[in-house]
């Protein structure tokens, strides 16, 4: 009798297989990143430093703008700077991208006396620029170099901006 078990047991077990809860769900499997970006930046595209927000369109795609305010030297400047970003080249954490766009920027000198309303100016242009970005989950750092064409000339711009992916 216990061969006669043993015999049914070795020709049962291979058939019979393991299967997992189809009532339980993979939890451990992280959500894909936000398509919005929210950014700082220092000497970019927004001038001396700027705040920004991009939106991904598809993986390789993403259209954005950034804007600043600074009061140098009694001078108001304002700037807003829309722009395509383009990613060329990407793995896991790293990506080598492009981006091109405009640049308006606003000018005012307050009067120093009365009677004079000072003096501003409206001027704008485009860029092109070639960047490095390194993500991490929440968090993108960028730096980026680019040509800046406008009123005053062509001239090279160099970036570095830290956002968060909410």
């Amino acid at each position: 009798m216990r061969g006669l078990v043993v015999v049914v047991a070795v020709l049962l077990l291979p058939s019979v297989s393991a299967r997992a809860d189809d009532d339980l769900r993979v939890t451990a499997e992280p959500s894909p990143p936000s398509k919005h970006l929210v950014y700082v930046e220092l000497l970019g595209k927004g001038g001396l430093y700027g705040v920004g927000y991009e939106y991904a369109i598809t993986d390789w795609l993403g259209f954005g703008g950034a804007a600043s305010y600074a009061d140098i030297r009694d001078e108001q400047v304002i700037t807003v700077s829309p722009y395509l970003h383009f990613t060329v080249l990407a793995s896991e954490r790293h990506a080598l991208f492009t981006e091109v766009g405009g640049i308006l920027a606003h000018s005012h000198v307050p009067s120093p006396v009365m009677n004079w309303d000072g003096v501003s100016d409206t001027g704008g242009g485009g860029y092109l620029s070639v960047g490095w970005e390194y993500r991490r989950r929440h968090v993108v750092l960028r730096t980026s170099g680019s040509v800046v064409a406008g009123e005053g000339g062509v001239a090279p711009m160099v970036g570095f901006a830290i956002g968060a992916r909410p």
